[in-house]
């Protein structure tokens, strides 16, 4: 009698056991399939390197306001996503905002910058920054930096300060760097296995489409995100180049999973 009532308890504490792993295991699932949910990628046309008469350079039109102009051919032109990055500038940063505020385009603040690393005293950052960010954020970005106020829109103005620094700078304001127009001269693409394989860039902001080739057969183990945006000098210009990808956020959270870097310890070897 007493070896029933030891089975007995035995088969009722395994089913307690059993029900308990199954209520354990179900709000598991569950999550597990809300996070796939909401980790499913949307598709998003963007441009990411667009000026504004703050750049020197910029080519104007006599009785046009800019700001909102730019928006609307953005939109004319299909896009979700745009950036604006002047050299050294944010003065219309604040004006193309605005004038988005009432439109589903996302504007990204952005400022583009010119330094050295290595041989190489033309590598073009462009910066882009959280869409909270304004013109003020990114003008104390600037002056982190060390650049006057005289340099606004001067894209021959060169930082001064040394590569890994210009990098920490950039990631204290949660800001994201794409290295801009690197295949365009022998002198840039000297430096491409520094930003690849030292600095971990995967994302690159490419002048000729052939360019990918490079990439492909150099780092074959590699996923590049490569782009081709405008760089925009003119509103005609604006969505002359763009790219569609895919993000699981959209705006800035999703362009900074698409460009982040990676570590040299994570790089695939060649």
């Amino acid at each position: 009698m007493e070896d029933k009532k030891t089975t007995l308890a035995a088969s009722i504490e395994r089913e307690q056991s059993s029900s308990e792993n199954v209520a354990a295991e179900q709000p598991k699932n569950l999550s597990a399939s809300i996070e796939k949910s909401r980790a499913k990628k949307k598709s998003y046309l963007m441009d990411l390197r667009i000026h504004s008469p703050a750049s020197l350079g910029y080519l104007g039109i006599e009785g046009i306001d800019t700001a909102p102009a730019l928006v609307r051919l953005a939109k004319v032109k299909g896009l979700d996503v745009i950036a604006v990055t002047d050299f050294y500038s944010a003065a219309y940063i604040d004006r193309v905002i605005d004038a988005a505020r009432n439109t589903s385009l996302i504007v990204i603040p952005g400022v583009d910058l010119r330094v050295t690393l290595k041989n190489c005293d033309d590598v073009i950052l462009s910066c882009l920054f959280p869409e909270s960010s304004n013109a003020q954020a990114i003008h104390d970005f600037l002056r982190a930096l060390g650049v006057p106020s005289a340099a606004m829109g001067n894209r021959k103005y060169l930082v001064s300060h040394p590569f890994d620094h210009v990098l920490s700078i950039i990631d204290e304001f949660g800001a994201v760097a794409l290295p801009s127009r690197m295949d365009k001269t022998p002198h840039r693409l000297a430096v491409l296995p520094q930003l690849v394989e030292t600095y971990g860039f995967r994302a690159f902001d490419l002048a000729y489409a052939d360019s990918v080739s490079i990439f492909r057969s150099r780092w074959p183990k590699i996923k590049f995100q490569l782009f081709s945006f405008s760089n925009a000098n003119a509103l005609a210009q604006v969505g002359s180049r763009m790219a569609r990808v895919k993000m699981p956020d959209p705006g800035f959270a999703g362009i900074k999973h698409l460009v982040a870097r990676q570590s040299a310890e994570s790089s695939p070897a060649r």
